[in-house]
């Protein structure tokens, strides 16, 4: 047999749904959003040393970790909702409702800015895609303008990520309020255009 090479992760690279640029936003400000306050407040301090010191090096350690597992999360929560604008408009339907849910946990890290930050990098990264512009061109022209479409698609996507690091700061908590170990936290296969 002849060797081949293995093309995988390029493909894979390739293959990518969402905007890069958002997804390094996410991994820097919403990082930085969330770790800053945990290390600030000192707020699980107590609960590091108790439940979890012999897991990781320091206080910092362990809230920088949080703070991965939130932005996790979020990703995690935009591929849902990438998924749902993907089998909306592969069945020419009405676009999905952004569906925010209750914040309920501090920290609350998608403040105006960076909320207004992630829908330019979605509508920038989108609004230039040729697929946008042929599946709005096809099934989506009268009331709404181009711009608008990709503009309801961008917050549609801020709104899952938004819910992915809410739903994400609960399940660390409740393993806070049972004494359990963290949450695994796995990023979900990527997914394809």
């Amino acid at each position: 047999m002849h060797d081949l090479p293995d093309t995988e992760e390029a493909d894979a690279a390739a293959e990518r749904y969402w905007p890069d640029h958002f997804k390094g936003v996410l991994r820097t400000a919403l990082q930085e959003r969330v770790e800053g306050p945990f290390l600030r407040e000192r707020a699980f301090e107590e609960l590091y040393r108790r439940l979890y010191a012999a897991s990781f090096s320091d206080y910092a350690s362990f809230c920088r970790r949080l703070a991965e597992g939130v932005v996790i999360g979020a990703e995690n929560g935009v591929d849902e909702t990438l998924e749902a604008i993907r089998r909306t408009l592969s069945r020419k339907k009405a676009l999905p409702e952004k569906r925010p849910l209750a914040v309920y946990f501090w920290p609350d890290p998608f403040d105006a800015d960076l909320t207004r930050i992630l829908q330019r990098e979605v509508f920038e990264e989108w609004g230039t895609h040729p697929i946008f512009r042929h599946l709005y061109e096809d099934h989506y022209t009268g009331p709404l303008s181009f711009d608008d479409f990709v503009a309801a698609l961008a917050e549609t996507a801020v709104s899952g990520a938004r819910n992915g690091a809410d739903g994400m700061l609960g399940e660390i908590y409740r393993a806070f309020l049972f004494e359990r170990p963290l949450p695994s936290f796995r990023r979900r296969p990527r997914l394809v255009r």
